[in-house]
C-alpha cells in the first residue's frame, strides 16, 4: 500500500482535503487520518460542513486526530476553519 501526506492550509471557507482515487472500495477502503496541531479549531466533514457543525470538530492547540474510511472513487472530506488561516496534515493509504 502506497501512503501520501501534506499539510493543507485552511480559511474560513470549506475546502477539499482528500478526494479518494479509484483504488477505494467497500472491501479496500483508503483510510485518512487528519491532524490539527494549531491554535484554531478546525472542523471536518462532508460537502456540507460548516463552521462547527456539520462534522466533526477538531480543537485548536490538542492534536486533534479523526480517521475516516473512503469507500467510493471520488469521496471527499473537506475542512473549514472556526477562524484565520490554520493548516491541518493529512495522511492517506491505499494511494
Amino acid at each position: 500500500m502506497a501512503l501520501k501526506g501534506d499539510d493543507i492550509a485552511l480559511s474560513t471557507s470549506r475546502a477539499i482535503v482528500w478526494t479518494a482515487t479509484e483504488a477505494a472500495s467497500a472491501t479496500n477502503p483508503q483510510t485518512i487520518k487528519i491532524q490539527n496541531n494549531s491554535a484554531i479549531g478546525v472542523t471536518v466533514g462532508g460537502d456540507d460542513v460548516a463552521a462547527s457543525s456539520n462534522g466533526i470538530l477538531l480543537t485548536a492547540s490538542t492534536n486533534s486526530i479523526v480517521e475516516i474510511a473512503l469507500t467510493q472513487p471520488d469521496e471527499s472530506v473537506y475542512a473549514i476553519a472556526a477562524s484565520g488561516t490554520p493548516s491541518v496534515q493529512f495522511l492517506v493509504d491505499n494511494v
